[in-house]
């Protein structure tokens, strides 16, 4: 029998924590900033339009149609999540924050050997390409954070001064779990004529992001941590699609691609390319679903675990780089001595629990410990106790 008709997502999922869980349960896992594991409705609603798209033939009269209706309503939910309801045009797709960075950091429309700023908290997805630019002749000027917002803040104002041109800054470091002074430091570059970029990839999906509150001119984010989302989903809006040039081309990309046309789409698909997986974006849909429901529940919660989880560690012998009162779910803990990478594999070998090994130039090695929601008290307690467990053994 025909069916035509593309697997709608589910407007009413379960969201109950044992609904929302994908773990085993024979573990702990404490690196969803590293990867949240997908939610289950959104990895059966991924499922079932990869299952139907590749029955009717991708592309297809009926599956083409359904490709791009999936990623269009994508754009449209993503425009929604990050606080502009009306922005789908303003929406480009990506494989992941990486993706999006590299996209909008290669294509910034501004002269040669310009002053670009950033911070010493972005992952390596924002500092690769722009180390890159340097290499090729612009002039880069990483800030360190040292939790002293007034201090980092001076030093932005300093580096707009001195003619920078665009700021790449982290919503949510990802070293430190620190919420950095992003809507500020973006007024400073709009007051400068410069551009800015924020990368939330650590963001979405645990603390609120919204980009005209953020006043930047472009929000990098992906699907896969705090979403819980399937992997290889991510994507980028954009302010002002003349503030970068695309860098990739493809036949999603340009108007009238057969008839060899060399104007761009008018909208953010102008940064997209070639074929993706629609079904994940299906995915990202259902996640999104899933955070609409649960409100502020997310943020509440995190809160709980992560006073919780600072009281249990406190009498550890472990330096805290997280500043107290962030409302995120990363704490960065630097042992004492020791090897922290013996001790965070002997966390894994020995108790079953999983935590993050944090291994930057220049900075003694850290530990990230990374929780969501689905945490419970009882995972906290489990973890401290491990740890003083562990590097008791370990002074044996």
């Amino acid at each position: 029998m025909r069916n035509d008709v593309a697997p709608a997502i589910d407007e009413r999922p379960d969201t109950s924590p044992g609904a929302l869980q994908a773990l085993r349960g024979d573990s702990v896992y404490f690196n969803v900033a590293g990867s949240g594991p997908t939610f289950p409705v959104a990895q059966r609603a991924a499922e079932r339009f990869r299952s139907w798209l590749n029955e009717v033939g991708m592309f297809g009269h009926v599956g083409y149609a359904a490709y791009n209706a999936a990623l269009a309503d994508t754009r449209a939910d993503l425009a929604a999540a990050l606080g502009d309801p009306s922005g789908a045009a303003r929406v480009a797709l990506a494989q992941s924050a990486t993706d999006g960075l590299n996209t909008l950091i290669a294509g910034l429309a501004i002269p040669p050997r310009s002053l670009i700023l950033t911070t010493a908290e972005e992952h390596g997805s924002a500092l690769y390409p722009l180390r890159r630019r340097a290499e090729l002749g612009d002039e880069l000027l990483e800030i360190g954070w040292h939790r002293d917002r007034e201090r980092f803040l001076a030093e932005v104002r300093t580096g707009m001064r001195r003619g920078g041109r665009a700021i790449v800054i982290s919503l949510v470091s990802c070293k430190t779990g620190d919420v950095l002074p992003v809507r500020d430091a973006c007024q400073l570059a709009r007051e400068s004529g410069a551009i800015s970029i924020v990368d939330a990839a650590q963001a979405l999906g645990q603390v609120p992001v919204n980009v005209d509150e953020l006043g930047a001119d472009a929000v990098v984010t992906l699907g896969h941590k705090w979403l819980h989302g399937p992997l290889a989903t991510g994507g980028f809006w954009v302010r002002d699609l003349e503030l970068f040039t695309p860098t990739r081309l493809g036949w999603r990309s340009r108007l009238e691609l057969p008839t060899g046309s060399r104007e761009y789409n008018p909208n953010a698909t102008r940064f997209e390319s070639g074929t993706v997986d629609a079904a994940a974006f299906v995915g990202l849909r259902q996640t999104l679903v899933v955070h609409e429901l649960l409100g502020s529940w997310v943020s509440e919660r995190i809160r709980v675990l992560r006073r919780r989880l600072l009281d249990r560690i406190a009498a550890l012998p472990f330096i805290v780089r997280s500043t107290p009162d962030m409302p995120t779910g990363i704490v960065v803990i630097e042992p004492r001595g020791g090897d922290v990478a013996a001790l965070v594999q002997r966390m894994w070998d020995e108790e079953r629990i999983v935590v993050k090994l944090i291994d930057e130039p220049g900075i003694p090695q850290a530990i990230r410990l990374s929780f969501w929601a689905l945490h419970a008290e009882e995972d906290i307690d489990r973890l401290a106790t491990a740890f003083s467990r562990t590097l008791a053994a370990a002074v044996r």
